[in-house]
């Protein structure tokens, strides 16, 4: 029923964690469409403005130009007439060119002067103004019509530059020829005469800077039939090798409507880097937002996997218990029992006392199982406090030896103790140095096969530590139990050998006591082969 249960919430939750994962991949696709659709949205506004401002400087170009050359004759008849307008003067109007200076940079005017004369008063004055050159209104509308210094809408030169520019545009003659000149100078142009590659350049980059589109690009233009647009020169930007398929369009000139349709083709190689550069902090938090889901699920079935195996060796440690105090309680009932039947004491001491014996033993059997489980509980609690004498290594290994050698039936091997020269003088607890050393030997004991061999031996390194190696040639520890024999109440499974016993105490104990002294304890084995433990006690200053 454990297992079932166990099964179900891992499928549980790791279906949750799979709905989880969908939903924030869906959500990151969600933002991404709508991220890509802003972005081509603003890609398709910010190319019509550079096919807008590139035709109007086209214009500009082409227009200026037709001024210089075309209406300088009308220019001055027009602002004769329009003089005339502002101040009554008589026919006697002169125009005269002149340059003047501004800023150190020299400009050209026109001086235009009039004489006028009241009859009622017989007084006569002569004006005089100066007007821009047809050349400086083409620098004027390059400049986008400002005006300047000093000159408001109540200047006179002002109000008849104004006055002349509107006279000539609403002249229709003049407009008809300025489509006529300009029809003609375009209409037999190849497409690489009619666009300024390295302008078209410039224009396209300060109006992707102005409009805030950083990224890298690249561009080509095409012709009605698909075909980029061979140039004399190009720009690092122009690709004649792009994808036209795979690109931005817009068509260049868009208000022309007689010339060939020239479409301008913009590529954006690192899209999806501005794409994720704008989605990077909602990502990040979906992606923690799952890790940290994982890492909680993860943490949850460890504690479920820790208490299930903690509840198995609790159940284990019960059925160990029970089967090692059923033991001697049986003899000693059975002792008891042989005492009170009176035909077999027949009031002799001497067939009691075997029993006696018997009760001693296993009582004192007892009370080394439950010293084990009080001890157990009292380094659980941290409350293990631990005597600092002065001790001798070789002397106690002996004496633990000598006592092992008890419990190892006759004929049925030994062990063997080799000692380092000399005296391997160290601190700690008496006490529990010695049950630190027996329960390594005990423990030896207890895996060997049906001979015992064990060897013990002591041994005093060059940099001044001490060990204690014990090696027996027993059934062997497999390596997935190798980390695990140290942890309480954790028996190592033995197969096909059922004599042995205990509590999975012994080892824990022994790690626990070489953590509290800062002494290291490792254990190398081979299945089938044996096992050996080393317990190593460093030199420290009290030592010296």
């Amino acid at each position: 029923m454990r297992k079932i249960s166990i099964t179900n919430i891992i499928y549980l939750t790791s279906t949750a964690l799979l709905v989880l994962v969908g939903l924030q991949l869906y959500h990151a696709g969600q933002l991404y469409e709508q991220k890509s659709e802003e972005f081509n949205t603003h890609i398709d506004n910010v190319l019509s403005k550079v096919a807008i401002r590139h035709e109007k400087a086209s214009d500009l170009q082409r227009y200026t130009s037709f001024f210089n050359k075309d209406f300088g004759g009308q220019y001055k008849k027009a602002l004769k007439q329009e003089f005339q307008n502002l101040v009554p003067v008589r026919e006697s109007v002169s125009i005269t060119d002149t340059t003047i200076y501004e800023d150190g940079e020299a400009r050209k005017y026109l001086h235009i002067t009039g004489e006028s004369y009241d009859s009622l008063t017989e007084v006569s004055a002569k004006h005089s103004v100066l007007a821009r050159d047809i050349s400086e209104i083409g620098t004027l509308i390059k400049t986008g019509q400002k005006k300047r210094k000093n000159e408001d809408s109540t200047d006179l030169a002002y109000q008849l530059d104004k006055r002349v520019l509107t006279s000539l545009f609403k002249k229709s003659k003049y407009i008809n020829e300025l489509m006529v000149n300009t029809f003609r100078s375009t209409n037999f142009l190849n497409p690489s005469q009619r666009i300024n590659l390295a302008f078209l350049d410039s224009m396209i980059a300060k109006t992707f800077e102005t409009e805030s589109l950083k990224t890298t690009y690249n561009y080509s233009i095409t012709d009605q039939n698909n075909k980029i647009i061979e140039f004399p020169s190009y720009t690092d930007k122009y690709k004649r090798t792009i994808d036209t398929s795979n690109t931005k369009q817009v068509r260049l000139f868009p208000g022309n409507i007689f010339d060939e349709p020239l479409l301008l083709h913009v590529s954006f190689p690192k899209r999806n880097t501005v794409l994720f550069r704008e989605m990077w902090l909602t990502l990040t938090v979906s992606v923690l937002l799952v890790v940290l889901v994982v890492i909680s699920f993860y943490v949850m079935f460890r504690t479920i996997l820790s208490q299930r195996r903690l509840a198995e060796v609790k159940n284990d440690f019960i059925s160990n218990m029970t089967h090692e105090f059923k033991t001697p309680i049986s003899t000693i009932s059975l002792a008891c029992e042989a005492m009170n039947d009176q035909d077999m004491t027949s009031d002799d001491v001497k067939a009691v006392s075997p029993y006696i014996s018997m009760i001693e033993e296993e009582n004192k059997r007892l009370g080394l199982l439950v010293e084990q489980i009080l001890k157990s509980a009292v380094i659980d609690k941290g409350e293990l406090q631990l005597k600092q004498e002065q001790l001798e290594l070789n002397e106690i290994v002996a004496q633990a030896v000598k006592k092992s050698k008890i419990r190892i039936p006759e004929g049925k091997g030994g062990i063997v103790l080799e000692q380092a020269t000399g005296l391997l003088h160290f601190t700690g607890d008496p006490v529990h140095t010695t049950n630190v050393v027996s329960n390594l030997i005990d423990n030896a004991i207890k895996y060997s096969n049906e001979h015992i061999d064990i060897h013990v031996v002591t041994v005093k390194k060059s940099n001044g530590d001490f060990a204690l190696k014990v090696q027996d040639k027993g059934i062997g520890i497999k390596n997935e139990h190798i980390d695990k024999i140290f942890d309480k109440l954790y028996r190592v499974p033995t197969g096909n050998i059922h004599n042995v016993k205990g509590f999975g105490l012994g080892l824990s104990y022994v790690k626990a006591i070489a953590d509290i002294e800062n002494w290291k304890i490792d254990v190398k084995s081979k299945y089938g082969e044996g096992s050996t433990f080393t317990l190593v006690i460093p030199k420290t200053k009290k030592d010296e």
